[in-house]
Order: C-alpha cells, then sequence, then structure tokens
C-alpha cells in the first residue's frame, strides 16, 4: 500500500470540509429551525423506507463512483461498456466496509452526503438520484466514516450533538451527517487491519462501525443480495460479498459469451441475455421527470434468464421495486419512483418508458425462438391480469400484444415465424386436455410431409396457446366478450390436412400420409373421438380417400380377385394392409373383411350403377355371381329383389361366352341342348353358372315356358304391355285421359 497516495487532514479536501462544517454551524445559530429539520429528515430516512437497504445504497454508491462518462454513452445504446472497477463489501464483528476503486470523492461528493437532494447524479445514467441514500447508514451507525484518496472524514452523532448544543443550546434533536471531520486515513489504517487490506487496492472505502444489534441485519441483507444487480452497471467488473464465513464468501462476477452472459455468484452460474434501448421522451413526459433530471434520452434494460422464461420478473430501478412486469426477468430503468425507491408513481414519464420497454422486447423476442424449440420465446409473453396486477404491469402487458397483434411470431411446422393469420391451429377437441392428447398431436407433427401452413408441435402447451389466444385480441383482452381466441380446425381437418401435402401420382407418399393420419387417430382416447367425424383419410385399393367407416371401406379379401376400379374403392390399399401397425389400428376403428352379405350388397350396388354398360365388364360380372354363391339362394334373391326392376339390371354367360339379360336365354334342357351343338348365344353356360342353379331358377330361368307364370316380369310382356297403354291413350273416341298406371 502506497500510503503517500492519501491525502491527510489539511488536504485541500480536508480544509474544504473543514469550512463546510462551519457554515453550517452559523446557519443553525441564524436559523435555529434548520437543526430540528434536518435531523428529523435524517430519522425518517432511516427509520423510514430505506431502514433495510444500507447495503443497497452503499454498493449502488460505489458503483456510481466507477462510472466514467464515457460509459453513460454506451450504457443507454446497443454496446455494454466493458468491464473495469471492483466493488468489496465486508462485514466484521464491529464495523461493515465498503471499498471501490472508482474516483476519488471530491467537494460535490461531499456536499451531497452533508445535505438532502443535493446529488451530483442527477441528469446522468448514474444509479442514485436524491441524494437520500447515504442516510440510512444511520440506521446501523452512529458514526459513518468515508476515505477516499482525496480526503477522508468522519460523521459521529456525538460529537455533532456537542458542536451544535454548542451553537443552538434549545436544540432538542440534532442531525449527524451535517458536520463532518477531516481524518487521518494513514493512522486508522494503522489501527484496523481490514481498512488497512482494502486500501492496498480501493480508492474509497465507507467504514461503519456497528451499533448493537446491527451485525445480524447487515448480514442478512448481504445474503438477500441480488446478484443481478452487476448486469447493469457495464463499468463494475467485480463485486465480492463477505463476512469471512463460508457460507457469505461470494464473488460476484459476470462473463460474456457470445450474445449471453454467464453469471456466477455464490457457486451457482446462470445465464442471461441483455438487451438495452435508449427512449427519446417527449414534451410530456420531459414534464413530468423529477426535478433536476434533464434527461432527453433515458436507457431501457431487459435482462432475462434464458432458463426461466415462464417465470414473471419485476421492475427495478437498479434493484429491485415492489411491482411485477408480467414479463420474465428484469425491467431495469432509472422509473419515476418515491422516494425510497420501492414502487413506481404513474404519469407520463413512467408510462412513455413502459410504451418503449414494450416495443424493445416485441422486438427482440424472437431471439428466444431456437431451432429444436421454435416457440421457446412464447413463454415470455406476459401473462394473463390477475387482480391486483399493478396498472404499471397491465401497462406492459397490453402494449405488447398491441405491438405483437401482427407481428410475425407464431412457428409454423418448420419453425419459421409468421403473422397469426398465416397459420391454421389444431382442434380444440385435442388442446384442451393436451396430456392426454400428447401422442397423437406429435405423431401428426412427426410426419415429414405433413402442411407447412399449421401451428408448430412446441406450442401447444397450455399456457403457450393461452397467450397465442391474447394475440388475436390487439390488447390481449381477457374478458369472454371480448376475447377473440385463436380459430381451431375441426378434427376432420386437421387429419386430412396430412393428405393436401400428397403427389396424386405418388401412391407410397399417399400411403404414407394416410398411415400417418391413422395413428394420430388411435392416439387419441376414444372418449373423446367417439363421436366425431374424422375425415376421409382411409387410401383405397382405387387411389382415392374413404372416412374410416366399417360399412364403407374393407379390409382386403385376398380370395376374390379381378375386382374392377369401383370395387377397389371399397378396400384399403395394398401398401396400408402391408403395415401391421395401420392394420392394428383399422381394426381398432372396427374395419373387417366384407361379410359375404356386405360384399354381395356392395357388388349389387355396382350392378344397378352399371345396368346400361354391364356388358363391357365381363371380370365385374363374373365377380358379381362368384359373391352371390357365399350366401343362401334366399338372402341372395332378397338382396337383388330390393332394387326396382331387378330383372333388367342382371347378366348371364351363355355358352357362346357373351353375356345377355335373364329373359333372353334358357336353361339347357328341353329347348336348348347343353353340348354347344346349337343355339349356344341363348343357351346358359352351365359348366359356370352350375353352383347358381337354384338362384336362376328363382330368378326366371328356365329351360322351357311354363303354366301359370308371372308375366310382368318379362322384358318383352313389359314392352308389349308399355305399347298398347300408348296405343289406348291415343285414342280419338277418349273424352279424357286415364291414368297410365291404372290402365
Amino acid at each position: 500500500m502506497q500510503l503517500d497516495q492519501w491525502e491527510r487532514p489539511d488536504g485541500d479536501l480536508g480544509r474544504y470540509i473543514a469550512e463546510e462544517s462551519e457554515k453550517t454551524l452559523n446557519s443553525y445559530r441564524e436559523q435555529e429551525a434548520l437543526v430540528e429539520e434536518q435531523a428529523r429528515v435524517e430519522q425518517d430516512t432511516a427509520q423510514g423506507g430505506y431502514q433495510h437497504r444500507q447495503l443497497f445504497e452503499l454498493i449502488q454508491n460505489s458503483a456510481d463512483a466507477l462510472f466514467a462518462p464515457e460509459g453513460a454513452e454506451e450504457a443507454g445504446g446497443s454496446d455494454r461498456a466493458p468491464f473495469s472497477g471492483r466493488i468489496e463489501v465486508r462485514l466484521t464483528e464491529d464495523c461493515l466496509y465498503c471499498a471501490n476503486d472508482g474516483d476519488p470523492f471530491d467537494r460535490g461528493d461531499v456536499k451531497a452526503l452533508m445535505f438532502s437532494h443535493m446529488s451530483t447524479k442527477r441528469g446522468s445514467n448514474q444509479i442514485g438520484t436524491f441524494g437520500l441514500g447515504f442516510k440510512a447508514v444511520l440506521g446501523v451507525c452512529d458514526s459513518p466514516e468515508v476515505y477516499s484518496q482525496s480526503g477522508s472524514f468522519r460523521f459521529d452523532r456525538q460529537r455533532a450533538h456537542d458542536r451544535i448544543k454548542e451553537a443552538v443550546p434549545g436544540a432538542s434533536i440534532c442531525p449527524v451527517l451535517r458536520l463532518p471531520e477531516p481524518v487521518d486515513p494513514v493512522q486508522c489504517s494503522e489501527q484496523d487491519d481490514a481498512l488497512r487490506d482494502l486500501m492496498a487496492w480501493a480508492t474509497n472505502i465507507v467504514r461503519l462501525p456497528l451499533k448493537p444489534g446491527a451485525h445480524d441485519e447487515l448480514r442478512q441483507q448481504m445474503l438477500d443480495f441480488p446478484p443481478e444487480f452487476i448486469l447493469f452497471v457495464p463499468h463494475v467488473s467485480k463485486l465480492t460479498v463477505t463476512d469471512g464465513s463460508e457460507e457469505l464468501n461470494r464473488a460476484l462476477e459476470l462473463e460474456e459469451e457470445s450474445s449471453d452472459y454467464l453469471l456466477a455468484y455464490g457457486g451457482e452460474t446462470t445465464r442471461w441475455k441483455l438487451f438495452q434501448h435508449s427512449c427519446r421522451l417527449s414534451e410530456d413526459a420531459r414534464n413530468d421527470r423529477r426535478p433536476g433530471d434533464d434527461r432527453d434520452e433515458v436507457p431501457i434494460w431487459w435482462a432475462v434468464p434464458i432458463d426461466s422464461l415462464e417465470q414473471p420478473g419485476n421492475f427495478w430501478a437498479y434493484f429491485p421495486t415492489n411491482t411485477s412486469c408480467l414479463v420474465p426477468g428484469i425491467l431495469n430503468a432509472p422509473w419515476k419512483t418515491n422516494e425510497d425507491r420501492w414502487h413506481l408513481l404513474p404519469g407520463p414519464y413512467n408510462t412513455e418508458l413502459i410504451e418503449a420497454a414494450a416495443a424493445m422486447i416485441a422486438d427482440v423476442l424472437p431471439e428466444f425462438s431456437i431451432a429444436d424449440n421454435p416457440s421457446r420465446h412464447l413463454d415470455a409473453l406476459p401473462r394473463r391480469w390477475e387482480t391486483g396486477d399493478d396498472g404499471h404491469a397491465d401497462c406492459l402487458r397490453r402494449s405488447m400484444f398491441s405491438i405483437l397483434h401482427d407481428r410475425k411470431i407464431l412457428p409454423d411446422q418448420e419453425g419459421e415465424l409468421r403473422a397469426r393469420e398465416e397459420l391454421r391451429f389444431p382442434p380444440q377437441l385435442l388442446t384442451r386436455d393436451i396430456k392426454e392428447c400428447q401422442a397423437a398431436l406429435d405423431h401428426w407433427a412427426s410426419h415429414p410431409d405433413r402442411p407447412v401452413d399449421w401451428l408448430h408441435h412446441s406450442a401447444l402447451t397450455r399456457g403457450r396457446l393461452a397467450k397465442i389466444d391474447r394475440l388475436f385480441h390487439p390488447e390481449g383482452a381477457e374478458s369472454r366478450s371480448e376475447f377473440e381466441k385463436a380459430p381451431r380446425a375441426s378434427l376432420a381437418e386437421w387429419l386430412e390436412a396430412l393428405m393436401t401435402t400428397v403427389d396424386s401420382g405418388n401412391q407410397e407418399s399417399a400411403a404414407l400420409a394416410s398411415m400417418a393420419a391413422l395413428q394420430s387417430v388411435v392416439l387419441i382416447p376414444e372418449d373423446k373421438r367417439r363421436f366425431c367425424d374424422l375425415g376421409r383419410i382411409v387410401l383405397t385399393a382405387a387411389v382415392d380417400w374413404q372416412p374410416p367407416e366399417p360399412d364403407k371401406v374393407f379390409l382386403p379379401d385376398e380370395s376374390l380377385t379381378g375386382t374392377d376400379t369401383d370395387e377397389a374403392a371399397s378396400f384399403i390399399h395394398p401398401e396400408l394392409a402391408k403395415c401391421p401397425a395401420t392394420l392394428s389400428v383399422l381394426k381398432s376403428l372396427g374395419l373387417k373383411q366384407p361379410s359375404p352379405e356386405s360384399r354381395f350388397n356392395k357388388v349389387m350396388e355396382q350392378v344397378a350403377a352399371l345396368q346400361w354398360c354391364q356388358s363391357s365388364h365381363p371380370d365385374f360380372l363374373e365377380t358379381f355371381w362368384k359373391t352371390s354363391r357365399a350366401l343362401d339362394t334366399s338372402e341372395a334373391v332378397a338382396v337383388i329383389k330390393k332394387y326396382h326392376r331387378w330383372w333388367r339390371l342382371l347378366h348371364v354367360r351363355t355358352c357362346a361366352g357373351n353375356w345377355d339379360d335373364l329373359h333372353s336365354v334358357l336353361m339347357p334342357g328341353k329347348i336348348v341342348p347343353g353340348d354347344g351343338s346349337r343355339d349356344n348365344a341363348v343357351t346358359v353356360d352351365i359348366d359356370f353358372h352350375q353352383p347358381d342353379r337354384p338362384l336362376l331358377q328363382e330368378l326366371g330361368v328356365v329351360d322351357a315356358p311354363i303354366n301359370a307364370y308371372e308375366l310382368n316380369n318379362e322384358w318383352e310382356f313389359t314392352q308389349y304391355q308399355d305399347l298398347q297403354r300408348e296405343t289406348y291413350q291415343r285414342r280419338d273416341d277418349l273424352t279424357s285421359k286415364p291414368r297410365t298406371e291404372l290402365l
């Protein structure tokens, strides 16, 4: 330690101190009321809002001593000033020390300590402003001492009382911090090892000899000290808080790593992002500034703990206030507060800073979106309004949602941020109980060819979806009457969306999309999807889409081959059948191979649809007869005769190899032989139709005319009947035209 660097009491600052104290005593002689007034100010400060802030005030004064004018500009800009200074707080059984290596005290600093509201820091970007904070030390100390290389001095309660009573004998109570007296730092250091140790590197040291009971109070303040303070003092490189014990020996350090800051304190390291903005004040805001503050631009910081985006933080005025800001981390600025700095005050100044802070946060919010969690930044949006929230916090919330209303803030399926109206949102059915449906949502999102314009699956948490809903109202309103929410797709739309990106000519891609949709369905709890339309998500063998309904689409029946395209539309695509997982899903949804009756019903539907062109579909006609053979004759007849004029719909194969109407053929027997020697064009091919004999007989196909045959079902009779009715209707002697069906 170079003792010659420390000015003695007869130095310039020492002489100034002695002169100012004499002036103060003279003012008391002239105006005795000043004594009590100034004593009351000190009492109110030490026992009021500053009662438990001694550590805060000492550390912020040390930080301001390290503040350089060039740092002031950088603090309000986009770049952080380089780390430089050092602060150490040391607690012993008898004293508290706070040391720094900043600029030594000057006359203005001494004057600020002696008087109230005389701080030299007004209008700067330093922390202190009121000149009141130091007076808080009287709550723990009666004789605070200041050691500075430019000059050292002491305040002393008893000594001040004696001197003031000498000048004003009638004084009832006396101030302490109005009559500093120069002291010899070298002489004092010889009697105090801790002081001597700090003087080896520091330029300024405050020593507080403690009142009884003050030690434990200060130790608790040290334990509770918020390490985040160092984020907002770029001119401080290291802050040590210690009482010599293992529990309380903390070196607080900040290290810059890429665009993040690593804050190390008490053996733990946290990662932060720090954003800065300079707010240019309007005339209304300037008029609302604190008296003496002449800044037109005010710095704002947002410090965010990267791993705690979902936890609402607080407004800070370099140290915590009691006001939550609803966004994570710390929103720090020289807010206009009451004098103890615990509460923000209403007015244009703070409102304008809050609106500027909201714009800054909205601008930087996308920086928290990362590749493997592109929705992470949504956690930083303000939580919903709750009863008891401060008006300043609500102002921030409303401003942010108003700004973000039309911003590209929501991630699509590729993680790219889009505006809310550019995206589609999953069904409310799935997100209402997110845990129960998470597997379905994840499976849908795992399909590589899913459509891009849907909200990213990482956003599908209860908290994030609630914040997304608020983006649909310009100010994030909460009341149901005005709260417009994100429009949700139906379950069918969500599932069918997987098919929208399929190339119509790529059956493999179509099959994979169908598998993804079906496997997503089965992951939804059955009670939630039981009565829902699941959409057309089953790829059929005809390469079209059907809903997964048991009466519309079937599992493949390998015993049947040669089906045409119309029949293929009733069976799942072969690629789906090859996938055991998908086949299991389809079975769980009730799909199965068609029963003989259901299959014959389906074929009969196609027979009716193709009544005028069946002859060009020989494979289909063979399928009809083969399918009928799986039923009893009475069952097949019942299905056939459900159709109007069914006898016009059916064709049989002849020995000539053609297909002809029922009324145009005869069974081999009395009239036509079955050996193929003649009349092949009207003879039923008995080799093919042998299993169909009972059914053909029930349908009226015989080997010769029979008595009492019902002619109404014969084609020729129908033609004859129609012709006779038409001829009768044309008669000239009819006075009126009867209804045709009654003739």
